[in-house]
């Protein structure tokens, strides 16, 4: 898939969760939450969150905070430590936009918005993570066999 492709790929998904959300009842405007994959060592989160709400995250490094606009969507990986404590390993700004989620009306909108320097870095960490958390997760699955 190419860099284009898979940018056009995520701006669907990131509407497609909108629309859902807005379908559900929720006021996408305010900020919402999409729990996209979840394994015993990992989660994969969508976070849609307002200008005002993420400049509000301490540390939001310089080059983030110049990227923020009135809607955003972040990218949030978390990983189970060694105790089995998920904690948050990566967050990516993916996607920001001058608009309100509710008056996205379109993919291609959504395509617009999209952060290429953040959606590389969480795909090179997520391709990472996958391909470390899916032989552990199907070693959790495959029942031993019975002598």
């Amino acid at each position: 898939m190419t860099e284009k492709n898979y940018a056009q790929s995520i701006a669907g998904d990131l509407f497609h969760m909108i629309e859902s959300a807005r379908e559900q009842g929720v006021n996408v405007d305010a900020g919402f939450r999409n729990q996209a994959m979840s394994s015993p060592s990992m989660t994969l989160t969508y976070m849609f969150l307002t200008k005002n709400d993420l400049l509000k995250v301490p540390a939001l490094p310089v080059q983030v905070k110049q990227q923020v606009r009135r809607s955003n969507a972040m990218a949030v990986i978390e990983l189970a430590n060694a105790k089995g404590v998920k904690q948050t390993a990566g967050i990516h700004l993916i996607w920001s936009s001058a608009k309100a989620c509710s008056k996205i009306e379109s993919e291609a909108q959504m395509l617009e918005g999209i952060q290429i320097q953040g959606l590389a870095a969480f795909t090179a960490q997520i391709k990472s993570t996958l391909r470390n958390d899916i032989p552990r997760t199907m070693d959790q699955q495959v029942p031993t066999s019975v002598e």
